[in-house]
């Protein structure tokens, strides 16, 4: 976690040096002729991002969304328009500047929220405060992902058993009727955006067993593809593992299953289910 301290008292925005835009309503900003000292205020912001996925992946960079330098923060007042815009890298290059007493919000993003993707997510946060006169305020933002992070560890004994296996996953509100797949080979975890208190999102693992290993009906007819479904609670800022691998019994004792542990990064104890195929 990489926390930035911005002093905003006497803040001001300059364009001189800078390699973003930096905006300000001045009007909004400057003392009025004759307003006395009792109608100012100082505002001291303290902005921190976390996330908890911590990995490295080859599409994206999950360091990149914990350094606040990257950060693009906005300064609202009661009437919601725009007080202040810039980089948070760029915020003590713009020292000082005053703010007349009065509600305010900050708030501070980087990144874009996408449904499902393996090149990019959305971290965001906000808070309200009120400039009192002849008054430090300290406000904290603490920024957050708005997405949770999916993965799938397929057992190497499922190639012993299984010629293809996949798993789709879907059902949150962002994908509507949409899915995404993880196949055999995959390695880059999956970044899925939720709500404010998660979401259920569903998963069907797909497999396409090895005709010694096909399911036999009661004609006498071998089913190599079968289909097992499940779903679980996917939260904000928590990363998930999907650990599928296959249990194989005689045909009398119901065959050839799969058995999903869901491991959650936040959890101590990883959920195991045995889910029973159902061949087609």
């Amino acid at each position: 976690m990489k926390t930035k301290n911005v002093f905003l008292g006497m803040l001001m925005c300059s364009t001189v040096g800078l390699t973003t835009s930096c905006l300000s309503e001045v009007n909004d900003l400057e003392l009025k002729s004759g307003q006395n000292e009792e109608q100012k205020g100082q505002l001291i912001l303290n902005l921190n991002s976390s996330t908890d996925f911590s990995s490295q992946t080859r599409a994206l960079n999950e360091a990149n969304y914990r350094n606040t330098d990257n950060f693009t923060v906005q300064l609202f007042n009661s009437a919601n328009q725009v007080m202040l815009e810039c980089k948070a890298s760029e915020l003590n290059n713009n020292l000082p500047r005053t703010l007349e007493i009065g509600s305010y919000e900050v708030k501070a993003f980087y990144g874009n929220e996408v449904a499902a993707s393996r090149n990019e997510f959305r971290v965001e946060g906000s808070q309200t405060f009120t400039i009192k006169a002849n008054q430090s305020e300290t406000v904290n933002v603490s920024c957050l992902p708005t997405c949770g992070r999916v993965k799938v560890a397929f057992a190497s004994d499922m190639a012993d058993y299984y010629k293809d296996y996949s798993v789709s996953f879907g059902g949150t509100q962002k994908l509507g009727t949409d899915k995404f797949d993880w196949s055999k080979t995959d390695t880059e975890p999956w970044y899925v955006a939720v709500g404010e208190n998660g979401e259920t999102i569903n998963y069907t693992i797909s497999v396409n067993a090895k005709d010694d290993y096909a399911h036999v009906d009661g004609n006498g007819v071998k089913q190599t593809n079968g289909t097992a479904t499940g779903s679980f609670r996917l939260n904000r800022n928590a990363g998930y593992k999907l650990n599928v691998k296959p249990v194989y019994t005689s045909m009398t004792e119901g065959g050839l299953k799969v058995v999903v542990t869901i491991d959650e990064s936040t959890n101590d104890k990883p959920i195991t289910i045995e889910v029973p195929l159902t061949w087609i």
